[in-house]
């Protein structure tokens, strides 16, 4: 994620990527120039112009419904995998 700031209107932004593909990028709030930002604390102060991306599609975590589903989806299959085991010890 590529940090970068404004001096003219005092805002930072978050851009995905690497901050090298957003050296000519200008600021959505102004449209001067941003520059990339080497140490976050240069940041401090500066007000946001685009919400910081909360986990990507990057690793956000699955909804709650959909980790029970598939915590459930585990036990039935291990479930059925002991059974058939316990068929075949009993037929051999």
């Amino acid at each position: 994620m590529a940090h970068s700031k404004c001096l003219a209107c005092r805002a930072r932004v978050w851009r995905d990527g690497p901050p090298a593909d957003h050296l000519d990028d200008l600021c959505p709030g102004c449209g001067g120039p941003l520059e990339i930002v080497g140490d976050l604390s240069e940041l401090v102060g500066l007000r946001s112009l685009r919400a910081r991306p909360r986990g990507l599609a990057y690793n956000r975590p699955p909804d709650l419904s959909a980790r029970i589903s598939a915590q459930i989806r585990e036990t039935i299959a291990r479930n059925d995998a002991e059974r058939r085991r316990r068929i075949d010890v009993e037929r051999a």
